[in-house]
């Protein structure tokens, strides 16, 4: 039991501030807004990390999305404004 503890609190304790930022981000796209661009919270993951990986500003993004209230032309606007990814 105290392994399992361990490991859970290990997991979560190294997700990298990236990972929180599309966590929340992708939760307000996928959950909240029902955004049909990302059907799943796996897919709007990946192409967080995508971004984040080509050097995208990740909270800017993030924040944005959260400004925008599931307005799907706002939403639109943040993605043409951050996107890094061709």
């Amino acid at each position: 039991m105290r392994l399992l503890c361990f490991c859970v609190l290990g997991i979560i304790g190294c997700q990298t501030p990236e990972y929180r930022t599309c966590d929340a981000m992708c939760t307000e796209l996928v959950q909240t807004c029902d955004y049909d661009a990302f059907p799943s919270m796996d897919s709007c993951m990946q192409g967080c990390a995508s971004q984040s990986a080509a050097g995208s500003d990740i909270e800017g993004h993030e924040q944005c999305i959260m400004e925008a209230s599931c307005d799907t032309f706002a939403i639109v606007e943040c993605q043409n404004a951050f996107d890094t990814v061709e």
